[in-house]
């Protein structure tokens, strides 16, 4: 195992009115439906960051990470030459901190709404509270920034990839691991406007829509990427089984963990919005989640989570912002 050193807490200091510190406002929360959310009620994001969320971040890196074959990101880094990264909603910091390990010069900024990152973390790693929807105001141009399942709190994509672009270095990559809803089914085991899943998936966009965020943003990224001026724009797809039903030994380890994932995640995905929306009572959610659940456990259901990852750099011409 890799030698590190660490510092005593991951929390950076204030460097605008956005990107702050933890402090008494950031770290105020939220309890509702049984779950604890950040406090922040200016926020697009309606998912909890309590514990149990947590273990749920830390399951999704392992299935990432088992999709990726280990791998962190596929742009194509000058690992010698890269100084400074920007995880942006890093989570609980685990893909942080392991781009960390591996890229032991660089320094890896990673950013997020709520205090939920370790506080011993390598020498080369650092966390701050900020709103990736809000104006960015970084003292720092960045080698390589990178997103990964943020697209439930992201309204405006074409802005947040506009600051991105003018916070790279000329020759500087993003690249966006984002997955889709509703979710994906090839062989008709999920029935449209029929099943549960199907029900679910549309219902989530339908209610994500209404605030302004689209769950299937993920499908325009590559052009918008080239819109803004990036080069070389790539594009690689996956579909993570949900269940053990892929062949292959590798992608039923996947889709066990990604059944957990969903299964266990399910109430706090789901609760809040639809209630919030008026979409469906408390209880009327509970117990169509329990349905919803149900199915997801079936062996005859063969349904998947679409994954779509775009990389592409910023042209060596131009000009510094």
């Amino acid at each position: 195992m890799q030698n590190r050193d660490y510092l005593d807490s991951g929390i950076g200091s204030p460097t605008s009115s956005t990107t702050t510190s933890v402090t008494s406002s950031n770290t105020e929360f939220v309890f509702e439906h049984g779950r604890r959310y950040h406090g922040n009620r200016e926020s697009h994001y309606h998912l909890p960051n309590d514990e149990q969320e947590m273990d749920r971040l830390e399951l999704q890196h392992l299935i990432w990470s088992a999709c990726f074959d280990g791998q962190l990101y596929l742009a194509p880094l000058d690992k010698v030459n890269i100084t400074e990264a920007l995880d942006i909603g890093c989570g609980t910091g685990a893909w942080a901190i392991e781009f960390a390990d591996a890229h032991p010069d660089c320094h890896i900024l990673g950013t997020d709404l709520s205090p939920i990152q370790p506080t011993s973390v390598p020498v080369n790693c650092e966390f701050i509270i900020e709103d990736a929807a809000s104006v960015w105001a970084f003292p720092q141009q960045f080698d390589f920034i990178h997103t990964r399942a943020i697209t439930m709190g992201i309204k405006d994509w074409p802005r947040l990839l506009g600051q991105a672009y003018a916070a790279l270095k000329p020759g500087g990559w993003i690249e966006l691991q984002e997955f889709q809803l509703p979710l994906g089914c090839d062989d008709g085991s999920v029935v449209e406007g029929e099943s549960a899943l199907a029900r679910w998936g549309e219902e989530l966009r339908t209610a994500a829509g209404k605030l302004g965020i689209d769950t299937i943003a993920i499908q325009q990224h590559a052009k918008m990427l080239a819109d803004l001026g990036f080069e070389d724009v790539k594009e690689g797809e996956l579909k993570i089984p949900l269940g053990p039903w892929a062949k292959g030994k590798k992608q039923k380890k996947i889709g066990i963990m990604a059944l957990k994932d969903l299964a266990e995640g399910l109430q706090g995905i789901s609760t809040r919005l639809l209630v919030m929306l008026g979409t469906r009572s408390e209880e009327e959610v509970k117990v169509f989640l329990d349905e919803v659940r149900d199915e997801l456990m079936r062996k005859d259901v063969h349904s998947y989570m679409p994954i779509h990852i775009t990389w592409a750099r910023k042209p060596l011409t131009a000009a510094e912002t």
